[in-house]
């Protein structure tokens, strides 16, 4: 990676997905008197951030190899304090274990993402309700569990950036972003948390920038047990089949698991 030589300004959805599919993931760069970036890619990356001169903060949503498979590179070249919800510093240090999970969750896709190699700097653990002064606005960190039990979300601003815990969109259409192991109460309450906020505009890690209404359109989906075959044809029609297929398979799992556990807490 190099750097640019001008300051940075604006906002930004960088393609952060693999080379067959770049637009499959999106990192985001927000660019203040401190300059922001909201999770890191696939390992197998084409990112291009060469329009940065430096690097303040890299958040981390969630730990999904998908989100920060290129974070080696960026903290190599700008040294950014990283924030990862709390309790999880140790998987970035040492990420076989982020690895495995994948390898178990995803099976072949690993090998088009590329693994994680072991991620050391600056990392700051946070826990949600931090504040943050990046220059004109306020980067707020939020906790919202479900898609999994560290993810965080971050609101600059007017614009909300959810990572994976309120779906992706893709031809106009939204998706649930929920493999096994998925907690559903608490993805729909913290979907339900951050339509509360009022954000103008989303920012979806599978999507990119899209209109506030995709929150309540996704939460009707979710609600409603609706189920989407999106058609984008060739190997990233196929990339996405299979996230779908492993999303659906996340929610069957966890339905079922709810309606177990409602049978036994209605055992006398």
């Amino acid at each position: 990676m190099r750097r640019n030589s001008l300051p940075c300004t604006g906002i930004h959805a960088v393609p952060s997905g693999p080379i067959e599919f770049p637009e499959l993931v999106y990192s985001f760069v927000i660019c203040d008197e401190k300059v922001v970036m909201i999770d890191g890619g696939v390992a197998n990356s084409i990112m291009d951030v060469s329009f940065l001169d430096k690097l303040d903060y890299l958040v981390i949503t969630h730990l999904h190899i998908d989100h920060i498979g290129l974070i080696p590179d960026i903290v190599s070249t700008y040294k950014p304090k990283i924030l990862v919800y709390e309790g999880f510093k140790k998987y970035l240090e040492n990420p076989d274990k982020i690895n495995k999970t994948a390898r178990q969750i995803l099976g072949e896709l690993v090998d088009i993402y590329g693994e994680v190699k072991p991620i050391n700097g600056d990392i700051l653990e946070v826990k949600g309700g931090e504040e943050i002064k990046i220059g004109k606005d306020t980067m707020k960190i939020f906790y919202t569990p479900g898609h999994a039990k560290h993810h965080i979300s971050v609101m600059i601003g007017d614009v909300l950036y959810t990572g994976d815990s309120a779906g992706g969109r893709y031809n106009g259409i939204p998706f649930p972003t929920t493999p096994p192991p998925l907690d559903l109460e608490k993805y729909i309450s913290s979907l339900e948390f951050q339509i509360s906020l009022k954000p103008r505009v989303v920012g979806l890690s599978h999507g990119g920038f899209t209109s506030s209404s995709h929150l309540l359109e996704h939460l009707e989906q979710i609600k409603n047990n609706e189920h989407v075959d999106i058609d984008l044809g060739g190997t990233q029609g196929e990339i996405l089949r299979r996230h779908l297929e492993i999303n659906y398979k996340g929610l069957e799992e966890a339905r079922s698991k709810a309606v177990g556990n409602k049978g036994l807490s209605q055992k006398p």
